[in-house]
């Protein structure tokens, strides 16, 4: 049985329920591998000293620690941002595979209601 189930209105995608534990599968060990980088937050991205007493390093480490950890697109955001995507296609999955579960299960009443009749 396919289902069609569409996200951030990039199109459908037919899922079916065998293929669901491998998807989750992947996703999750994509979050597991992301964990370690995003848990000690954005400050052990931060470059805390610069190389040389010169305003050149002192200018390359502030553009660095924006770039990297204090800006509103640093590398830091977009990887918690990222995880937090993981963490909700990894809910959509969960998500469906109860329905189909439930489905499943709704079909299987039903037809032993009706054989029963």
């Amino acid at each position: 049985m396919a289902n069609n189930a569409s996200g951030s209105g990039q199109g459908n995608l037919k899922l079916e329920p065998h293929m669901i534990p491998k998807l989750r599968q992947a996703f999750q060990s994509a979050l597991d591998q992301l964990k370690p980088l995003t848990q000690g937050g954005p400050e052990q991205f931060r470059m805390n000293s610069f190389a040389m007493g010169d305003d050149a390093s002192k200018d390359f480490q502030a553009a660095f620690n924006t770039i990297a950890s204090d800006g509103p697109e640093s590398a830091a955001k977009s990887l918690k941002e990222y995880g937090q995507r993981l963490e909700g296609v990894l809910k959509q999955l969960g998500d469906i595979e109860h329905a189909y579960q439930n489905n499943e299960h709704e079909t299987a009443a039903q037809l032993s209601r009706q054989l029963e009749s």
